[in-house]
């Protein structure tokens, strides 16, 4: 069973047994640990974390009694490091010490997580394939639950397994490199492999759809376009997925009133939500309490999650368009970092992703005929590109999808002179 010439399952499983053959058995257990996360965050955000900082804290372990610290020139993570550094600085200057100062000091775990997957768990390719088809398998375990939900309990915005609001987030950023390849393969050229690349990705957007959370469905498709193009593609190919994908759309939309209406005020809703041409929406409301915030406290900001408790003091002012209103943080990724750790983190942290695009762009160059090296740089650009609304930074499920798939994607590389 293959996807494509250079990622054929049987073959990883193979070597990648020979290769757990000549490892140890308490290093053969952290790789089988590591293939359990998939499942594992299928369950809740609890056990999820814990897998995630159990990996984090035996990687500290192994590296304290193998005295090997050597990871720490890896330049993405000296800059996360620093960045950890002055979130903790600013949370003990600011109004709410204990509260941010927590906050930021658990944040350490998600960077550790993904340098211990790069420098570590993840070395092998093999083992990164067998993980790869662990996400695409999983994939089509959370649309098969969404569809029951669909089925047995419809609603709006769609919550199994989680009862909460963010399902459309593990299709989206959880496995968002095997969406990036699945696109990849499916428009190299016609075969079955593309066939059922282009097949299975119709479905599990269509779970990302019914979901109703926006942000996430147009992450996807974002990322789609750039990894249509991050591999050897046919342009024929890329037609045929778009006259299909349209065509879907269009019976869709005018299959009867009510499909009518739904797609209307889905785009209604969307196109209104868009802060940087909407400034009366609660979406702009939360970008600007946190740009009013961290011009208040330009230097250091008020701490890591601060702006949940500090937004509800700020003062009227007149000097940017629309309301402030106060969520549980400014939903943009850049605008939370300046307000909460003001230009001192802003700065590292801007370092940090920059160095972490750099590391899987680089994949590009080391590993030109791999399509995950290929489009690893797609998970760093999607979840940090500037202009989108976004989950809290240190929130817990934000983090934990983000910090797997970040894990995967540098993991293409991780030899310190390739960094």
């Amino acid at each position: 069973m293959f996807l494509s010439n250079n990622i054929n399952l049987y073959s990883s499983i193979k070597y990648g047994l020979k290769y757990l053959n000549s490892k140890g058995n308490f290093e053969k257990g952290m790789i089988f640990f590591w293939f359990l996360g998939p499942i594992i965050f299928l369950i809740e955000r609890s056990p999820a974390d814990i897998w995630l900082t159990l990996i984090s804290i035996i990687f500290l372990i192994k590296s304290f009694v193998s005295s090997d610290w050597s990871w720490i020139k890896i330049k993405w993570f000296k800059y996360a490091f620093i960045f950890w550094v002055c979130s903790l600085i600013s949370a003990i200057f600011g109004p709410m010490p204990i509260f941010t100062f927590g906050e930021g000091f658990s944040w350490i775990r998600f960077p550790l997580y993904a340098v211990a997957i790069q420098y570590w768990i993840g070395k092998n390719r093999d083992i990164r394939v067998i993980m790869l088809f662990i996400l695409i398998i999983s994939m089509m375990i959370m649309s098969i639950i969404l569809f029951s939900e669909v089925i047995i309990e419809p609603k709006t915005n769609l919550t199994w397994p989680y009862g909460d609001l963010i399902p459309g987030s593990y299709l989206a950023k959880f496995c968002l490199p095997a969406h990036c390849v699945l696109v990849s393969i499916a428009v190299i050229k016609l075969s079955k492999k593309s066939i059922f690349s282009g097949i299975y990705l119709i479905i599990t957007l269509i779970a990302s759809f019914l979901t109703g959370e926006r942000n996430n469905l147009l992450l996807r498709l974002c990322a789609s376009f750039l990894a249509i193009f991050s591999f050897k593609f046919s342009l024929k190919m890329i037609v045929t997925w778009l006259l299909i994908l349209f065509s879907i759309i269009y019976i869709t939309y005018n299959f009867n009133s009510e499909s009518h209406k739904l797609f209307t005020n889905i785009s209604e809703k969307f196109v209104n939500s868009i802060p940087i041409i909407n400034f009366d929406n609660t979406y702009w409301g939360t970008w600007r309490s946190g740009i009013q915030q961290w011009i208040e406290s330009p230097f250091l900001g008020v701490g890591p999650s601060g702006t949940r408790h500090t937004c509800g003091y700020l003062t009227t002012v007149n000097w940017l368009p629309g309301e402030n209103y106060c969520g549980n943080h400014p939903h943009n990724t850049y605008i939370q970092i300046l307000s909460e750790t003001g230009i001192l983190g802003a700065v590292f942290f801007i370092l940090m992703i920059y160095y972490m695009f750099k590391t899987c762009f680089k994949a590009r160059k080391f590993n030109k005929d791999c399509i995950m090296s290929c489009t690893a740089f797609i998970i760093p650009l999607s979840f940090f590109f500037p202009l989108q609304h976004a989950g809290s930074f240190f929130g817990q499920w934000n983090n934990l999808f983000m910090w797997f798939a970040i894990g995967f994607a540098i993991s293409q590389i991780n030899s310190l002179e390739k960094n």
